[in-house]
């Protein structure tokens, strides 16, 4: 069988082989709980230290403004319900139609116990109005919620311009940047964001790691009691997971970006050799302004869903849409909000990562190719 072809890097990405080593002796010899207060712990709490400073260099934030969690989901739900709970006596937000399931889901909640939630529209393009955001701002609104970067399209957002907004009207802002971390650069201090959220797995790292940034100022009430993270999420230290973020931030640090704009360059290499072998091909998303490895794309008269499992026939691994909704049956929220008709043609996503060589995607749009034209001469 020949080696396998993963362009779905969006949904997770493999664990480096440098992160995994790292990892391997806090697994092992090195297994003392960081609470602890003898010296087999030390070197572990030294650890968890330096992995909180490769974060803080990363966002160019303050050590103390980093707090580890089991996910960028757990993340997200503490940044809202921190907002939620700390202000008592306001119940409006505003948040848009093509945040991740954990952001969605929170609202619905919260829409089921009295809060009100503005969902800003984008257009065809996938892009935001700020004009809009500007026009649904209440006076008892206390929380913005803005993605950085879009999983399915790929769009980025601009989140500065929405933090200044949210500043001048004394509302807190949460930003997930899942998709945009380790992909485009990030300064924290120029974002006026309150809190942000980041993943281990889409940057390198293992699953069941996460990050959540908090400002300093930004007053917390943990989602998870306990006094590990300075009293900000308890639970004993997932201490190899947080090891290996570490060194998967560290390898982003050392590699500052270079890997990037070879990955953008694969990327749009990929778009126009399909479209100089396959007609009726339609791109989606805002293709002036999108994290460097992703791809939306439809093929007329085609279902993204059956192209996929074709694919995987050949050992090709694409995405549809967001991971975490891929056990669902309903099209794309992402794609429906941006008025698209996938009755007739449906997209797949594809999200290359930094160990997808040209040799691969060389052969992934033959492949493609030869699919389209099958299932087309099938219809």
């Amino acid at each position: 069988m020949s080696k396998e072809i993963y362009l779905d890097n969006n949904a997770t990405t493999k664990c480096d082989e440098e992160v995994l080593n790292v990892m391997l002796p806090y697994l092992k010899e090195n297994y003392g709980n960081p609470s602890s207060l003898y010296s087999f712990s030390k070197d572990v709490k030294e650890k968890i230290v330096e992995t909180r400073r490769n974060v803080a260099e990363l966002l160019n934030a303050e050590e103390s403004e980093i707090i580890f969690t089991s996910c960028a989901s757990e993340s997200n739900v503490s940044a809202i319900m921190n907002a939620v709970r700390n202000n008592p006596n306001k119940k409006h937000i505003i948040t848009t139609k093509i945040e991740h399931a954990s952001i969605l889901e929170t609202m619905k909640y919260l829409e089921g116990i009295g809060y009100d939630i503005t969902y800003l529209s984008v257009d065809d393009k996938g892009r935001l109005d700020i004009n809009e955001l500007k026009k649904v701002i209440k006076k008892d609104t206390f929380l913005i919620a803005v993605m950085m970067a879009n999983n399915e399209i790929g769009n980025i957002y601009p989140i500065q311009e929405i933090g200044e907004i949210a500043k001048k009207h004394n509302i807190l802002f949460h930003c997930d940047a899942v998709q945009a971390v380790g992909k485009i650069k990030i300064d924290i201090k120029e974002l006026n964001v309150d809190t942000l959220s980041l993943s281990g797995h889409k940057i390198y790292a293992p699953k069941g790691i996460g990050v959540l940034y908090k400002k300093d100022e930004v007053p917390y009430i943990p989602l998870i009691f306990g006094h590990q993270e300075d009293n900000r999420r308890g639970g004993t230290e997932n201490v190899a997971y947080i090891i290996g973020l570490g060194k998967a931030v560290e390898l982003i640090l050392k590699d500052n970006y270079k890997s990037i704009e070879k990955l953008e360059k694969l990327r749009n290499n990929m778009e126009l050799k399909i479209q100089e072998k396959i007609e009726d091909v339609y791109l989606y998303g805002d293709l002036e302004n999108r994290i460097p490895n992703t791809t939306n794309i439809a093929f007329k008269g085609i279902k993204g869903e059956e192209l996929l499992f074709i694919l995987e026939n050949y050992g090709i691994s694409v995405g549809t849409g967001s991971a975490c909704n891929s056990q669902n049956a309903e099209p794309s929220h992402v794609l429906t909000a941006m008025g698209i008709d996938l009755e007739q043609s449906s997209p797949i996503r594809i999200s290359l990562g930094k160990y997808n060589t040209e040799e691969e995607v060389d052969k992934f749009v033959e492949t493609l190719s030869s699919v389209v034209k099958m299932l087309r001469r099938r219809k």
